[in-house]
């Protein structure tokens, strides 16, 4: 039994601290320091839930699980996390309006709003499909209106518009629109007609007919028109083509003139900047393109070939990126370059974690260290996987995870103190597409392997280095479990010679035979009976069972060898989306008394720390 003097004095504690931390305010474009994130009020009161919930089921834990924060969300918790749909959608561009907030699509049929520290102040309806990077979706500003130009046509949306406010067709056809407007007018291309179209009241002029087909379309302050055909940058004025000096080259894909300059993305995160006209300067401002860097830049993966820049205010900046992410960017005048300063946006999608001891967290194309805030950057980027499966962490803290890019399997491997490898494999690797779980263990030789899982039980083996190094394919292998499981989410090795998975809600314990493995034994409940939903993920390290417990909402502890329930987090079958509640908790990674989980319905990774 707890002592009630211990409660009666952590509310009091927790209720000091509480007041604290409310008198704290985020002042936009500026994030409170990391340490209001994690006051001693809220332990507490992450430390009083854990105890109120043992009193309510009668267990006696030996161990306490609490919050560190979160990672990947920049709203962090509360009314201002950052939901996206959960079908990706590639950017449209960026846009800052006057009241220096920002917009973006936030995943597929989904306009998002956000203040510039990273939380989210308004979600509106925008129309589905036509979302990938390919298409030509865009968004501009026009006095207080948003015009997007999505399935061929043109929407508006002011920006005075309440939350949940879906933008409304202008019945004007469109492939292309400008990113800036003048005189209330936006240039608008169909097929190879350009036209003016002042917003207000939908009248549309006439400008001038191209000889070839359009690729990208600016406007100047001035009311310049600018198509983009052939990668020459083509310039109109009153509806006459300018020749003198023109058509120059083009600084990028989707040209945008801000301020004087011209803008141009280009791949591996690049931007680049020219004078008005189209001097370098300097030229390549954030990232390396392929092809006119010699040498290596980091590269922010999450914008890869951005979609479309804004001038926020002073020398804040903010870009869109291919899943809709928006990052700011802070131009040094000292080194002429761009620096990123806050990722803006959420983790829909987890389909594998990495963890190391030194507390470096790896979520599919690059990572973060433990310390780092909701809005923190990535660090370490690397090429966006097509597809990524479980992550396994090997001795030495190397870390191996299977997948595909750019249409070949892939093996993402290495230290998580840098940058990991992409190691593509272009002939005789037999990976399918679907792998989602995996474990590694040694073979009967002592070759070390890792052991690739899809959702049905198609289970595949394959030899690799200390470092997770593809070295070869080591055939098929069969699970034979005793009942068939329809789903497996999970692996986790228990010892050497012992295979864990999770599916079903349940967790599978498997044994040697042969090269195969055959079900021992199987359990649906911790030790003292607390049964768990019925989709449940697993990590296991350092002699202990981890399960995020999707459907119960919570985090399970256990002795990995006598089962016995040590410590829980998240408040059992009640969702919630503070700082001491999940809402549908999925993929999980432990390593000694850290770990991460994937909180899949507040689209966050959340920090959790066990104490013995």
């Amino acid at each position: 039994m707890i002592d009630s003097r211990i409660v009666r004095c952590l509310l009091v504690h927790a209720g000091r601290n509480s007041a604290r931390v409310s008198g704290v305010r985020r002042t936009l474009g500026r994030r409170p320091p990391c340490r209001v994130f994690y006051t001693p009020g809220k332990y507490s009161r992450c430390l009083l839930i854990s105890l109120i919930a043992s009193l309510g089921c009668g267990a006696a834990w030996s161990a306490t699980l609490t919050c560190d924060g979160v990672l990947g969300n920049s709203g962090e918790q509360g009314a201002s996390l950052v939901l996206f749909a959960l079908n990706p959608a590639s950017g449209v561009g960026v846009v800052c309006d006057r009241f220096g907030t920002l917009w973006d699509r936030g995943g597929d049929g989904k306009l998002n709003r956000y203040a510039v520290d990273g939380r989210l102040v308004g979600q509106y309806t925008i129309p589905l499909g036509e979302s990938s990077w390919t298409a030509n979706n865009q968004v501009a500003l026009v006095g207080d209106i948003l015009v997007l130009c999505a399935h061929g046509q043109l929407y508006q949306l002011p920006i005075t518009a309440p939350p949940g406010t879906a933008a409304a067709a202008l019945n004007i056809k469109a492939d292309r629109i400008s990113w800036n407007a003048a005189n209330g007018s936006l240039a608008i291309a169909h097929g190879r007609d350009l036209s003016l179209v002042k917003v207000a009241t939908g009248a549309m002029t006439p400008v001038a007919t191209l000889t070839a087909d359009l690729m990208w379309l600016e406007m100047g302050p001035d009311g310049a028109i600018y198509p983009v055909t052939d990668w020459k940058l083509h310039k109109y004025v009153n509806g006459a083509e300018v020749k003198d000096g023109w058509p120059k080259d083009c600084p990028g894909e989707r040209p945008q003139l801000l301020d004087g300059y011209w803008f141009g993305h280009t791949w591996h995160g690049t931007l680049k900047r020219f004078t008005a006209g189209m001097e370098p300067a300097p030229g390549v401002v954030l990232g390396g393109a392929s092809g006119s860097f010699i040498g290596h830049l980091d590269q922010y993966s999450e914008i890869r070939n951005g979609r479309g820049l804004a001038h926020v205010r002073d020398n804040l900046f903010a870009i869109s990126g291919f899943g809709g992410v928006v990052h700011l960017l802070a131009w040094q005048a000292e080194k002429q370059q761009m620096a990123v300063a806050r990722r803006i946006g959420s983790i829909a999608a987890c389909p594998g974690l990495g963890l190391d001891r030194k507390g470096n967290v790896w979520w599919t194309c690059g990572g973060w260290q433990w310390a780092d805030t909701p809005d923190a950057p990535m660090r370490n980027g690397v090429n966006n996987p097509e597809e990524i499966g479980q992550s396994v962490m090997l001795d030495g803290d190397q870390m191996v995870a299977a997948g595909w890019l750019w249409g070949q399997p892939t093996f993402y491997h290495g230290s998580l103190t840098g940058e990991v490898a992409d190691q593509r494999v272009e002939h005789g690797c037999s990976l399918s597409r679907g792998a989602i779980a995996a474990a590694a263990y040694k073979d009967a030789q002592g070759k070390l392997l890792l052991l690739t899982l899809s959702k049905d039980g198609k289970a595949q083996t394959f030899f690799i280095g200390n470092d997770g190094q593809y070295l070869g394919d080591a055939g098929p292998v069969t699970l034979t479990t005793a009942v068939p499981v329809k789903e497996w989410t999970t692996l986790a090795m228990k010892g050497a010679d012992t295979l864990l998975g999770a599916g079903d809600g349940l967790i599978i314990e498997c044994a040697r035979s042969g090269k195969d493995w055959t079900e021992t034994r199987r359990w649906n409940q911790a030790a003292d009976g607390d049964s768990f939903g019925k989709t449940i993920y697993c990590s296991a390290d350092s002699g202990k069972l981890w399960i995020a417990d999707r459907e119960r909402q919570r985090v399970l502890v256990c002795d990995l060898t006598t089962g016995k329930m040590l410590a829980t987090f998240g408040k059992r079958d009640l969702p919630g989306n503070d700082l001491a509640t999940m809402m549908n908790p999925e993929m999980i990674v432990a390593r000694g008394s850290r770990a991460v989980v994937f909180d899949q319905g507040n689209q966050r990774l959340i920090k959790l720390t066990l104490a013995e």
